[in-house]
């Protein structure tokens, strides 16, 4: 059923990709995005409510309020949008489902005319977030005036309250996210209040230097749609410049800027400035942004794409990135196991959450008027119930009715597996797997060991599987064959795990030293498939000197080695490390406290705590602009748990002792 369901997706997404960029705009093909507003034309201070009438099932909607007190949303129906000054202002919706992205801009769509008649209380601050300790500088732009007077309230702020017009600058000692309300009376008496919540957002000292980095969810769009842009940085920045050439606005100090238009078509830079206490960093992407009529084909795209994390507990989240080459414009995912289950952005920003243990496949498809590609990555998302720091497994690509054997070269002397008239010195496996990172041993079945001379060795490799041949060492060791057992599963066991990204070659390189037909010298032999003859896969390449061959080309037969590769996939800790993270005290009787260090500001976290037997015992969401956590474990019995936290797609995973 699943590989219906992708043929399905990959004939939908060729018909669509064919009029991807017809298919945006004020379009009625398929998703069409559209809404109503309870009034266009309303005096400064009044709010307005939309309702969306989008048409094709939209499943996600992503709003943007020019000149609104509330500049996004993303409700299906946004309630109590205010615009506190007279102007003429625009309203973008972006809308998908699994298949399309739909984006409707309306300009000149809310008009606010001015209101001369009642004061409208407004205020600004130079910055809304800031490290512990800093100062704010609040200007107030109430309309409407002369005021007979002002009263403010700084939540969490030093001083706490001030009457004067323009408040001497207020210093804010902790971390977390703090309101601000201004009163003002005009000369008759009339009042009015503005109350903005969590306004002013304190977030802990930076203790390292920030590391600009930004997505956005898509980079190939037609003239006139809207694009929302991420900020991934690291480090706690609390200032951002954002610069989009050729975009209204061509600029934003938002964190997260959303609805940032491209008019005209172009190919367009974007650049991000980031500040901490630090220092600052500033990452340009050129021509990171294609704006065109029709589709700009240059080749048939090749689908490629990354995600973090991927070794989780259920209800975490999974952030991913296309990686894909040749400049795709269209866009398919399919998440086998978590919501929502499909997308069709180029990158997935706000995450896809899994609920349930297993281990489930991704399948993305990219798209251009050149041609159609797909990948499948099979058990790529790992979810486990409780914590799981690290996961192991062999793989193979023998296949369950195989025996593997020691078959002789035909017609030569020798075996296929090891030293032969052909002179074959070295051997390598392609495994096209994707569901691991780390290769930490190769189990080899040896079936032939004598060695020629008393240093005669055996170096195995591991390769780069990005490529048509092994080309890129990842790792080697040198084993000598007196020490290699015949009839044997020796293990060759590398001196740290080799990461690789994807596929990867696993093999070796054999000496001829004294080798001959009748049986003497150097002799060293791998168990490989029985011939899989017609149209029967090969996965084995072999290299006599310079030049690498399949070993249907070398030997006539289509097979694989019966190695196999130890690989793991492993949690990321040291986002622990890097970000200071400490849990206390340790053993605990009643209250565990997790420090936050320089995590970075306004993120999610979720923290789960399970017990030795894999049972969650407690959940909690905290946001991190709290700065440290604190959990009240008196009701626990006494035993080891694992506090497990999950930050903004990184997974923690400490151990806490209860005793009393």
């Amino acid at each position: 059923m699943k590989n219906i369901l992708k043929i399905t997706a990959v004939l939908t997404l060729i018909v669509l990709s064919l009029n991807a960029f017809s298919q945006k705009g004020n379009s009625k093909a398929g998703l069409d995005a559209q809404f109503l507003v309870s009034s266009y034309e309303i005096t400064a201070g009044d709010c307005v409510y939309f309702t969306d009438m989008t048409t094709g099932n939209p499943t996600h909607w992503q709003w943007t309020f020019e000149g609104a007190q509330t500049p996004t949303s993303t409700e299906q129906h946004p309630q109590n949008i205010c615009y506190y000054h007279p102007g003429v202002y625009s309203v973008i919706l972006e809308v998908q489902n699994g298949a399309m992205v739909n984006t409707e801009v309306v300009t000149e769509c809310i008009t606010v005319l001015p209101n001369t008649e009642t004061p409208i209380a407004d205020f600004t601050a130079n910055h809304t977030t800031i490290p512990a300790n800093s100062i704010v500088q609040f200007t107030s732009i109430s309309q409407n005036g002369p005021f007979a007077s002002y009263r403010w309230t700084f939540e969490g702020g030093m001083p706490s309250t001030s009457s004067d017009e323009r408040p001497t600058p207020i210093t804010y000692p902790h971390v977390g996210q703090y309101n601000v309300e201004l009163t003002v009376t005009d000369m008759n008496g009339n009042s009015d209040t503005e109350t903005k919540n969590f306004y002013i957002n304190v977030v802990p000292e930076a203790t390292v230097r920030p590391e600009a980095n930004f997505m956005a969810d898509r980079t190939y769009i037609a003239p006139g749609d809207a694009i929302n842009f991420t900020d991934r940085s690291l480090g706690t920045p609390y200032i951002w410049h954002w610069f989009f050439e050729g975009a209204v606005p061509t600029t934003s100090n938002a964190q997260n800027p959303t609805g940032i238009m491209f008019p005209m078509p172009g190919t367009y830079d974007v650049e991000l400035v980031i500040e901490s206490n630090m220092g600052i960093d500033t990452l340009r992407r050129e021509n990171y942004i294609t704006v065109a009529e029709s589709d700009p084909c240059v080749a048939i795209p090749e689908a490629d794409f990354t995600a973090y994390p991927r070794l989780i507990t259920s209800g975490t989240r999974v952030y991913f990135e296309d990686l894909s080459t040749n400049n795709p414009t269209a866009w398919t995912w399919e998440f086998e196991g978590g919501y929502p289950h499909t997308a069709a952005t180029a990158n997935i920003i706000n995450g896809i959450e899994y609920n349930a243990a297993g281990f489930y496949d991704v399948f993305h498809s990219v798209s251009n008027e050149c041609g159609v590609t797909t990948i499948t990555k099979e058990d790529y998302i790992m979810v486990f119930s409780g914590p799981v720091p690290m996961y192991c497994d062999t793989i193979t690509n023998i296949r369950p009715n195989e025996i593997p054997t020691s078959p002789q070269v035909a017609g030569s002397w020798g075996y296929i597996g090891g030293q032969n008239g052909q002179k074959v010195k070295y051997y390598a496996d392609k495994f096209n797997q994707y569901s691991f990172e780390q290769v930490s041993a190769l189990i080899v079945p040896v079936s032939k060991s004598q060695t020629g001379t008393y240093n005669s060795s055996v170096t195995f490799y591991i390769w780069d599987g990005n490529s048509q041949f092994p080309e890129s060492v990842l790792a080697e060791k040198r084993v000598y064959i007196r020490d290699i057992p015949e009839n044997y599963n020796y293990v060759v066991e590398f001196d740290e795990p080799v990461e690789v990204n994807g596929p990867f070659y696993a093999g070796y390189k054999i000496p001829y030293n004294g080798t001959n037909s009748s049986g003497n010298g150097d002799w060293f032999v791998v168990s490989v498939a029985p011939n899989r003859s017609g149209s029967g896969s090969n996965t084995l390449y072999v290299r006599t000197d310079s030049t690498w061959y399949t070993a249907y080309e070398k030997f006539g037969v289509r097979t694989s080695t019966a190695m196999r590769p130890v690989t793991c996939i492993v949690d990321i800790e040291d986002y622990a490390t890097e970000h200071e993270i400490s849990i206390y005290p340790n053993p605990a009787s009643s209250i565990v406290n997790i420090e936050l260090g320089s995590v970075e500001y306004g993120k999610d976290i979720t923290v789960d705590i399970y017990d030795m037997l894999g049972r969650n015992v407690a959940t909690s969401n905290h946001n991190s602009s709290e700065g440290s956590i604190e959990l009240n474990v008196s009701d626990f019995s006494e035993g080891l748990y694992f506090v497990r936290m999950n930050i903004d797609g990184h997974s923690v995973t400490e151990k806490v002792l209860i005793a009393r």
